[in-house]
C-alpha cells in the first residue's frame, strides 16, 4: 500500500519512515494557509499603496482608492485571523489525534508539545501532523524521540 497519497506534497523533511498515517483527524481551518502573500502587514501596505495610486487616475471615480483601502483593510483582518487560527488548528489536531491513535491500539500523547508513540518494544518514537488533502494527518513514524535526557 502506498501511503504517497495521503501525505499531498506536505510531508515533514525530518521524519522517519512513517509506520501508520491516520488521514483526515481533524479539520484545517476555511481561510488560506499563513504564507507570505497572506501575511497581513504586507496585505494592508500593498493594497496602501494601490489604493493610493488609484487616486491619481483622473477617470477613475472619486471612491475607488477608498474602497481599495476599504477591501486591503478586510483582506487584512482576514489574514490575521488566518494567521492565528492555524496553529489552533494545529494543536487541536494534535489533541484528537492523539485520541484516535489511542482508539486504535496505540499508546500516544503529548509530550512537551510533542507527538509520541510507543511501539511494542517499549521504544518511544514521533508523530507528526502533516496537512494532508482532506484535512490534519497523523503521522506515526520509526524515528526515535529525543527524551531529553542530559547527563
Amino acid at each position: 500500500m502506498s501511503l504517497q497519497q495521503f501525505f499531498d506534497d506536505h510531508r515533514p523533511t525530518t521524519t522517519g519512515t512513517p509506520v501508520r498515517v491516520f488521514p483526515a483527524v481533524a479539520r484545517t481551518p476555511r481561510l488560506p494557509e499563513p504564507a507570505r502573500w497572506t501575511n497581513p502587514f504586507v496585505t494592508l501596505i500593498v493594497t496602501m499603496f494601490v489604493s493610493v495610486g488609484l487616486t491619481w487616475i483622473p477617470w477613475l471615480p472619486l471612491l475607488t482608492g477608498p474602497a481599495v483601502m476599504t477591501l486591503g483593510l478586510t483582506l487584512s483582518v482576514l489574514s490575521t485571523i488566518s494567521h492565528l487560527s492555524w496553529p489552533d488548528s494545529r494543536y487541536e489536531a494534535a489533541a484528537e489525534g492523539v485520541w484516535v491513535a489511542r482508539q486504535s491500539g496505540y499508546r500516544a500523547g503529548v509530550h512537551g508539545g510533542e507527538l509520541r508513540w510507543i511501539d511494542q518494544h517499549g521504544a518511544i518514537k514521533t508523530g507528526h501532523i502533516a496537512r494532508g488533502s482532506e484535512g490534519w494527518d497523523l503521522v506515526l513514524t520509526d524515528q526515535d524521540a529525543d527524551t531529553g535526557t542530559a547527563a
